[in-house]
C-alpha cells in the first residue's frame, strides 16, 4: 500500500503532520499563555511520542495568559 505512495504524496502526508504537531505550539501563542518557551519545548521534544503532544496541548489550553500590563502599550511605556 505505501510503496504505490508518490512523492506529492507523501510531501503532502508529511506537511499534515507537521501541522498537526504544531498544533500546541500555534495554540500557545495564539493565547500568549506566560511560558510559551516551555509548551514550545515539550511539544519539540515529545512530539513523536504523543504523550507529551498531549500534555504539551494541556498546557497551551490552560497556561495562564499574559496580561495587559506586560505588554508595552503604543506609546513604548508598559502599562499605560
Amino acid at each position: 500500500m505505501l510503496s504505490d505512495i508518490g512523492l506529492l504524496e507523501l510531501t503532502g502526508m508529511a506537511l499534515v503532520a507537521l501541522l498537526i504537531l504544531s498544533v500546541p505550539s500555534l495554540v500557545a501563542c495564539r493565547r500568549r499563555v506566560q511560558r510559551l518557551r516551555l509548551v514550545i519545548t515539550i511539544n519539540a521534544i515529545g512530539a513523536f511520542t504523543g504523550l507529551f503532544w498531549f500534555v504539551a496541548l494541556f498546557m497551551a489550553m490552560s497556561m495562564p495568559t499574559r496580561d495587559a500590563d506586560s505588554v508595552l502599550a503604543p506609546g513604548g511605556q508598559p502599562g499605560v
